[in-house]
């Protein structure tokens, strides 16, 4: 009887070690640094650290507001995620960056839990839909982009729910719609009953 072997690929030694050590350097976690690390310096748009283009992942703190913000970067320029936090916690914004232009789905929040933005990116352009609250939940504007990132209508609400801007734009580049009215609030009748003179 012929025994067959197990392990039919053999590797010597030297590449054995050579794929272990490239398996390693791939689940290595992202470094993380400061923003006011003294090695960290800024040039013509783009973060170097001694002399290289930056690749990790700046934090940021702003004592202030108790906020929190890391930047994904890579080769010096926005690439991958941004967070921005409350120190407690709470996701406040979630954005995306491919080669430092605006890339995905980039969305934030009220330190009340409610919607504050909602855009969709391609390199940098908005693409489909794009969307402000106010802090009561209320919408504030939308906007629907083309794939090319042209503009096909907008909207714009008041804080109570009344729209005062309703736009829609063509090809051509001409717009039909409402663009912008003075929308008072109405007032509150207090009473049916008519007064004596």
């Amino acid at each position: 009887m012929v025994q067959k072997d197990l392990f039919p690929i053999k590797l010597s030694l030297n590449k054995t070690i050579f794929l272990a050590l490239l398996f390693l350097m791939q689940c290595q976690e992202e470094v993380t640094i400061e923003i006011s690390d003294p090695n960290l310096v800024m040039q013509g748009g783009k973060f170097f650290y001694n002399g290289e283009g930056f690749s990790g992942k700046i934090r940021q703190e702003n004592p202030v507001m108790e906020e929190e913000y890391i930047t994904s970067y890579k080769n010096g320029m926005e690439d991958g995620e941004y967070i921005a936090r409350k120190k407690n916690g709470q996701l406040l914004e979630k954005r995306f960056f491919k080669e430092g232009q605006k890339h995905g789905i980039h969305r934030s929040w009220f330190p009340n839990g409610n919607n504050r933005l909602y855009s969709e990116f391609d390199n940098g352009k908005y693409i489909n839909d794009r969307w402000e609250w106010y802090d009561n939940n209320q919408p504030y504007i939308f906007e629907k982009f083309d794939a090319n990132g042209k503009i096909l209508v907008a909207k714009t609400w008041n804080k109570f729910g009344h729209i005062y801007m309703n736009i829609a734009f063509a090809k051509n580049g001409s717009s039909v719609g409402l663009p912008g009215s003075k929308i008072c609030n109405p007032i509150k009748k207090t009473s049916d009953k008519k007064t004596s003179e």
